[in-house]
Order: structure tokens, then C-alpha cells, then sequence
């Protein structure tokens, strides 16, 4: 890249969406390139993260390691760096074993992304394994019972059902209505004579 500040190589890039894109996305390399050399050199265990994690942890463990006291962050000068900065930096101490052996310092350029990395590697998540559901044998007698528990649903017929279901079979079998009244009244004579047949006179 040229030795130039970022507005002049704009300004004499063509006007044209493709020629301040390329202007823009080598600058962008530039920058996180740059980022993550700057970040790596405060990463060092005698470069900034490291040393501000070393005296927070020293203070907190003073103050009965719960909450580091504010009287004891103002005489160290610390009082004025953000809370989740000096939090950040006691996690990068108490990690920094798992960084350097897992090769992360130089990967990122923000301790926020770095200690991402770190989570995920000490605190793996693990996958829920979900077992097949196993569907319940049914015994051969609940087999029984839940044939009898359907016929007992059955509805009971009326008389106009079974009269109706009588005349639908005398249709399908060609029978004339005049031949099933004879048979019907000598089938009802049975009944009323105690299965004594009385027979009726059949006119021709």
C-alpha cells in the first residue's frame, strides 16, 4: 500500500462504487492487521493485560476476593479504568495457561473475542443426547379388553333398523313384498304359539 494518508488515496481513487472499494478494503486489512500486531504486544505477560489482571486480582483478593473496595482501587490509580476492562484483564490472568497453550494470542484484536475462544475451550458445550422413545408392548389379555371395550360402544338397533335392514335384504334377494308378508306373519305366528306353526291361508 502506498505511503499515504486514507483521504488522499480516496480522493484520487475514480469515482466509482468498485475503484473506493478497493481503496476501502485495503485499508480494512490494514487496520486489522495492525490491530492484531498492537493487540498482541499488550497481550505479552509483561505487557498491559497481563500486568493490569496481576495487581486487580492482587486488590480483590485484599478486599476478601468477592468485590475489590473502592478505597483500594482509588490508592492504586485504578479507579478510573473501567469495570469490565479490569474484569476482562483478571479472566486473561486466570486463563492465561490455556491461551498460550492453545496458541490464541494473535488470532484477535480485542480481549473480548479472545476470551470468547477461551470460554469455549474450558467450558466445551456438550451435546444433549435426546434416547428414541421405546413404544410399550400391549400384553395379549389389554389386547382382549380393548376389543370388548369397542364392541361394548356399539349402538343398540331399533326396530326401524332391523325392519329396514330386513328389506333391503328381501330387495337384493328379488323376493316380492307379497311373499315376505306371508313369511313374516308365519314366522310372527311361531313366535306367538310358542313355535307351534299356525299357518295362514295363502290365497292363489
Amino acid at each position: 500500500m502506498k505511503n499515504s494518508n486514507f483521504q488522499t488515496q480516496l480522493a484520487e481513487a475514480n469515482n466509482t462504487v468498485q475503484a473506493k472499494g478497493l481503496v476501502l478494503s485495503q485499508w480494512d486489512k490494514s487496520i486489522c492487521k495492525a490491530d492484531k500486531s498492537r493487540f498482541k504486544a499488550l497481550c505479552a505477560k509483561d505487557g498491559f493485560w497481563f500486568s493490569l489482571g496481576e495487581i486487580c486480582l492482587d486488590l480483590l483478593k485484599q478486599s476478601g476476593g468477592n468485590r475489590t473496595d473502592s478505597a483500594l482501587l482509588k490508592d492504586a490509580n485504578l479507579h478510573t479504568v473501567a469495570k469490565q476492562r479490569r474484569k476482562e484483564a483478571m479472566d486473561f490472568v486466570t486463563n492465561f495457561d490455556v491461551i498460550v497453550d492453545n496458541k490464541l494470542v494473535g488470532k484477535f484484536a480485542s480481549m473480548k473475542d479472545l476470551l470468547k475462544a477461551v470460554d469455549k475451550i474450558v467450558n466445551p458445550k456438550v451435546e444433549e443426547i435426546v434416547e428414541p422413545e421405546v413404544e410399550t408392548p400391549v400384553e395379549p389379555q389389554d389386547e382382549v379388553k380393548q376389543i370388548e371395550d369397542k364392541s361394548s360402544v356399539q349402538s343398540v338397533k331399533t326396530a326401524e333398523d332391523l325392519a329396514l335392514e330386513v328389506l333391503l335384504q328381501v330387495e337384493l334377494n328379488s323376493i316380492s313384498l307379497a311373499d315376505f308378508e306371508i313369511a313374516i306373519a308365519n314366522a310372527i305366528g311361531m313366535v306367538k304359539s310358542d313355535n307351534e306353526v299356525v299357518p295362514f291361508d295363502v290365497a292363489v
